[in-house]
């Protein structure tokens, strides 16, 4: 291959490998964006969880204040019997509300990990496939210099005295 081809090639190959590096700064830009993204939404469902179990527990002391006003200044058994009945009931109507948030945030949670793992390996393969190709490119890029300066060292008019 002549020199002005072997240069041209080479100019080339200098392009594609500043692409790739640009594309590699692009992923790890991407990366930190969608970590940053992420802790972020995590922030907002703890408070989302936070405020959905505060409002249970609003509710349900509501709810025990209201029963104890009604039963106020029971004395029969029947009525304090009731009583402790509606008691246990708002107790476990509580705790089934509490358990049902709870697994609906952790599922929520789940779904936006498993989205945030599934984008990290996607950004992760790619940029494994853009360093295969910049170290190829690289490599091809050494040779041609190699080759470009060899030709020119070959083709120098060599002075004999």
């Amino acid at each position: 291959m002549g020199w002005a081809a072997l240069s041209l090639r080479k100019m080339t190959l200098k392009q594609r490998i500043n692409n790739l590096e640009q594309r590699l700064v692009n992923i790890s830009q991407e990366l930190q964006s969608m970590y940053d993204s992420s802790s972020y939404a995590q922030q907002a469902l703890g408070v989302e969880k936070t405020n959905a179990l505060a409002s249970l527990q609003q509710t349900y002391s509501n709810n025990t204040s209201t029963l104890a006003g009604t039963y106020q200044g029971a004395t029969d058994t029947d009525a304090l019997s009731q009583y402790n009945q509606a008691l246990q009931q708002e107790q476990l109507s509580l705790m089934y509300n509490q358990m049902i948030q709870n697994s609906l945030f952790t599922a929520k949670e789940t779904a936006m990990q498993d989205s945030i793992n599934q984008a990290e390996t996607q950004l992760q393969l790619e940029q494994e496939q853009v360093e295969t190709q910049l170290e190829a490119a690289r490599a091809e890029y050494d040779s041609l210099d190699q080759a470009c300066s060899q030709d020119i060292q070959s083709r120098a008019i060599k002075l004999i005295s």
